[in-house]
């Protein structure tokens, strides 16, 4: 019987090693959301230093940022009807069966029977 000759060994990837139970993050990513949060940290001082309007700029873009995030179709929804009338209970109480989001309205009344 001919010898088997010897592979060479082939190193695989050792998993990220777990602090104590906790997750450890890839360096790669902890990189950048440092590099994210030091440019964040620079616009909010520009900001701070140009004085309390710009300031208050910035906070707006930041908010919008924040709530464009968090936007849901239904979110999207609930904010064109809230742009087109005042009130929740306007909302409820809407008339204008030509719009195109009339059947997905938020706070519809329930069925009447």
């Amino acid at each position: 019987m001919p010898r088997k000759a010897k592979q060479a060994s082939v190193k695989k990837p050792q998993p990220t090693p777990k602090a104590k139970g906790k997750r450890v993050l890839d360096p790669g990513i902890i990189a950048k959301g440092a590099a994210a949060l030091a440019k964040w940290r620079a616009e909010k001082t520009a900001a701070q230093k140009a004085g309390p309007k710009a300031l208050k700029e910035w906070q707006q873009k930041e908010d919008l940022k924040k709530a464009l995030k968090k936007t849901t179709p239904m979110v999207a929804i609930k904010n064109f009807c809230i742009a087109c009338v005042d009130s929740r209970n306007d909302i409820t109480n809407c008339t204008s069966y030509k719009c195109p989001l009339y059947i997905y309205r938020p706070y519809q009344k329930g069925s009447e029977e």
